[in-house]
């Protein structure tokens, strides 16, 4: 198991003006208004800070479609301007904090130039599926929410790190050769290492792209005669945008890719289309493995450890993505999940 983010915070002895100092998540040593009423976020932060504190954001990262609404709480929305960077807009909404996400060895520095410019506290926070039990420390101490971290921790224990220590001590034959199929017809993709193949990476699957790693949106380019080669014993199908989704008929655009590969004679000779091992991922209110790059992968997690390793892992499904649903988006009262049998394996969700 590796090792555990050291969370190295500092009381400052500076009373009079109520502050404190911690240490963020790239090392950077930042003075913290004691009380934290409000925050701004980046999108791969967004989810994290909402499922804190739904009141806590101050501005939205992500359009909710009418189809996601029963999904996530309103609070995430409603009268909430969408902007990430727009920084006359950040200065209006008057934050307390900014959280800035760590995506490469230069956000440290770009934080600390954007805290001396706007002059509010920048706290840089990681965000892949291995740093989120950390991550979730880190935020509650900061922003003094630790008891919705320590609830939120305890879930990722129960459920989520059970699900890559399980699978690392599984042998190479009882882990699936997989392709995560992306675009209209399938013929986009994430090797391993990608950040949007990160949760095939976490459950241990044997990806099949040998393709390099795309930029930051990933995708990147393959052809059915490389597939046809790789032969995958299971293709998951992304949740796109917007042909891509398993959403009904009335919101789709065209067919769908899930649709596209059941349907096409060249994929049918693909072994996972051959054996009815194509899912579609669910993709309400978000994308459940990449799309966007947030918490809505832990959702997917649960969904595709049951797909990949049913007989591996016992625990209820439906009572873990309540629990989920509750806790990242603030909707309870959830009766269950169905998976309602579209094109042969594809599927889609609704809670009941």
């Amino acid at each position: 198991m590796r090792r555990l983010f050291v969370i190295l915070f500092t009381l400052s002895a500076v009373a009079a003006n109520g502050s404190r100092t911690v240490t963020d998540m790239s090392g950077r040593r930042v003075e913290l208004p004691d009380t934290v009423r409000r925050v701004f976020t980046d999108r791969f932060i967004s989810l994290m800070a909402f499922a804190l504190d739904e009141a806590m954001l101050c501005n939205a990262t992500f359009t909710v479609a009418e189809a996601s609404r029963p999904y996530i709480s309103e609070t995430y929305y409603k009268d909430k301007t969408l902007t990430e960077d727009n920084e006359e807009e950040l200065l209006r909404l008057r934050p307390d904090v900014l959280l800035m996400a760590a995506v490469d060895e230069d956000t440290g520095g770009e934080a600390a130039r954007r805290q001396a410019k706007l002059h509010i506290p920048v706290l840089v926070v990681k965000f892949g599926i291995d740093d989120y039990r950390e991550a979730f420390l880190f935020l509650g101490e900061a922003l003094n929410r630790r008891e919705a971290a320590a609830r939120i921790v305890q879930f990722l224990d129960t459920y989520i790190v059970p699900l890559n220590a399980k699978t690392a001590t599984l042998p190479e034959e009882q882990r699936p050769t997989l392709y995560y199929a992306e675009g209209n017809r399938g013929l986009n993709t994430e090797p391993t290492g990608s950040f949007h193949a990160q949760v095939f990476d976490y459950l241990h699957a044997r990806n099949v792209a040998d393709v390099k790693t795309g930029s930051v949106h990933g995708m990147a380019a393959v052809t059915v005669e490389q597939i046809l080669l790789w032969q995958p014993e299971v293709v998951v199908v992304w949740s796109g945008f917007p042909s891509g989704m398993g959403l009904p008929t009335t919101v789709k655009k065209e067919q769908t890719t899930a649709e596209f590969i059941l349907s096409d004679p060249v994929w049918a000779k693909v072994k996972a289309v051959k054996d009815g091992r194509v899912y579609q991922t669910p993709a309400l209110p978000f994308g459940w493995l990449d799309r966007p790059p947030s918490t809505n992968c832990l959702a997917g997690a649960l969904w595709l450890a049951k797909k990949l390793y049913p007989n591996v892992f016992t625990f209820d499904l439906d009572e873990a993505l309540q629990e989920y649903f509750s806790l990242f988006y603030h909707i309870s009262n959830l009766t269950g999940l169905q998976d309602l049998l579209g094109l042969n394996a594809t599927e889609r969700i609704k809670f009941s």
